[in-house]
């Protein structure tokens, strides 16, 4: 077939790779997105996995996506709407008591003085100390990168001026955040486990380590990125679902010319003299370009070279040996009614806890043994599990008087010791609905409807590596200028204008949009060089 050109072609229309898409758009570029999935969105979709009800199939909530993007991109004006959930969070205590988070730092206070007087005092200056924290380290974090950081000594400079001039305590917490784990830092903070444990959820998130993991303090740094409360991220509930954040994000890239192209297999990138020129489809079609971008994980766009493409081998090893194993899993319910929630009355229910998450991890121990399960091949009989309930704030997504619930489950290894997840799946939505029963009762005999979603289940149908939400590991060692390889760490490749822009290069997973944003800023900057 006749090729078309293009000044950039995309493979994949999630949200990094439709932010990086409208960037270009504006800068004056003809884009093409194309992507596999009969919908845009990659993760973050809305999806109607049970007629009548509209599900967060993969993100449930945002918190880390940029407000720059947002206002650079004029997303509100193509329907993006963020409602704020408060509470954010509430932790459901094995003894029927809780602790909830995110109404207001008076409220919060009087929450975690329940369980420590001491802790509620100290709970302002750790929120405090992290969002300073987040300042002096934010431009490594979501800044471009050139260079590994070593090969840099003026960078190097300003990094180590920087930290020249904190004060004792924050340079002590600056490196307990970057390299201890969640556990340890808590430690040196809190004395409440009630505290600790949903603090340390944004330290294991999406990752195979527990909250005694060196190195899952880093994480709870990186979730500061976004809105955040006091200390913790302040989660949103986006109108329609997540897929109103990718469907906003099309609008504006077509608004500015970009064709989305869905239901469009790429089936190589092909490479000309050690350069990309374009991709070929899977009908043979071929779109050329001046540049090609990877909106699809590291390990993904590697497949999509052929043997002779000119990859180097130690580029491909590298990539070879990045860890994609996931470790989470969806399950999502259609609700006839809303359960109950153990202490409080029905009113209080909806008009509180209801609105934002509801958490079970009681614990760090309980994390850390919830984590052991998954090291051993098999999942938790006490997982860790966060409910979202989205129809309280945004009725739409339910047929009238129903209701819809999503809960992220960890931990749930990709690889199982014995059987399978297709005949093991069954008998763990049980377990996960036995655990949520005891605090949620009747909730069982409210679920007119049920599906889950095992980590192959989520590469299967998403794209995903592994199963793996960020794209590859989290750790401080696969992140900054490692990212995801060491020497390419600012969205190029070792093949000349073939570029990244997924979760899986700097500064990470999540529903960011920074990785897309760097990448659009770099291939813009480079036309006008």
């Amino acid at each position: 077939m006749r090729a078309q050109h293009f000044d950039t072609v995309i493979i994949g229309a999630g949200h990094n790779a439709l932010v990086c898409a409208a960037y270009l758009a504006r800068a004056g570029q003809k884009v093409a997105i194309v992507e596999r999935r009969s919908t845009a969105g990659g993760a973050c979709v809305s999806e109607e996995l049970v007629d009548g009800y509209r599900f967060s199939t993969a993100s449930l909530v945002t918190s880390l996506f940029q407000q720059s993007i947002i206002e650079d991109l004029d997303l509100a004006s193509h329907g993006l709407a963020i409602v704020p959930r408060a509470p954010s969070v509430t932790s459901l205590l094995p003894d029927g008591s809780h602790l909830m988070l995110g109404r207001d730092p008076v409220s919060d206070a009087a929450e975690i003085a329940k369980f420590s007087r001491r802790d509620a005092k100290r709970y302002v200056e750790y929120g405090d100390t992290m969002h300073r924290l987040w300042g002096e380290v934010k431009s490594l974090f979501t800044g471009p990168s050139r260079e590994p950081v070593a090969s840099d000594p003026e960078q190097l400079r300003s990094i180590l001026h920087g930290a020249v001039n904190m004060s004792n305590s924050d340079l002590r917490n600056l490196f307990s955040v970057m390299f201890d784990s969640a556990r340890n830092h808590l430690d040196s903070w809190f004395d409440s486990e009630e505290v600790k444990a949903p603090l340390a959820i944004d330290g294991i998130t999406g990752v195979a380590a527990g909250p005694s993991t060196p190195g899952t303090a880093y994480l709870m740094l990186y979730h500061q990125a976004g809105s955040t409360e006091q200390g913790r991220p302040a989660w949103g509930h986006v109108r329609g679902g997540m897929g109103g954040l990718t469907t906003a994000l099309r609008h504006s890239a077509e608004s500015c010319g970009a064709t989305v192209l869905t239901g469009t297999l790429v089936t190589e990138i092909v490479v000309d003299d050690g350069k990309a020129v374009g991709v070929r489809l899977e009908d043979g079609t071929i779109f050329r370009a001046h540049s090609v971008v990877s909106g699809a994980d590291p390990r993904r766009t590697v497949s999509l070279l052929t043997d002779g493409s000119g990859l180097p081998s130690a580029y491909r090893h590298a990539v070879a040996q990045l860890d994609f194993r996931g470790i989470a899993a969806k399950l999502h319910l259609a609700l006839d009614r809303l359960p109950p929630i153990r202490g409080f009355s029905q009113e209080e229910a909806i008009a509180e806890p209801y609105r934002g998450t509801l958490l079970i991890a009681p614990t760090l121990d309980y994390l850390d043994a919830a984590y052991e399960d998954a090291r051993a091949g098999r999942p938790s009989s006490s997982p860790h599990i966060e409910c979202t309930t989205p129809t309280v704030l945004d009725p739409s997504l339910a047929p009238p008087g129903k209701h819809l619930m999503s809960m992220y489950i960890q931990y749930t290894p990709y690889d199982l010791a014995e059987g399978s997840w297709s005949d093991t799946g069954p008998d763990f939505t049980d377990t996960v609905l036995k655990v949520v029963e005891e605090h949620l009762p009747g909730l069982t005999a409210s679920v007119t409807d049920r599906v889950f979603l095992a980590p192959p289940d989520l590469e299967r149908s998403l794209g995903l590596s592994g199963g793996n939400l960020y794209h590859s590991a989290m750790s401080p060692a696969d992140l900054f200028f490692s990212r995801p390889v060491h020497g390419y760490a600012d969205y190029t490749t070792p093949i000349r204008n073939l570029y990244l822009c997924g979760s899986g290069t700097r500064p990470g997973g999540g529903v960011f949009g920074v990785p897309g944003r760097n990448a659009a800023k770099l291939l813009i900057d480079s036309s006008s060089a």
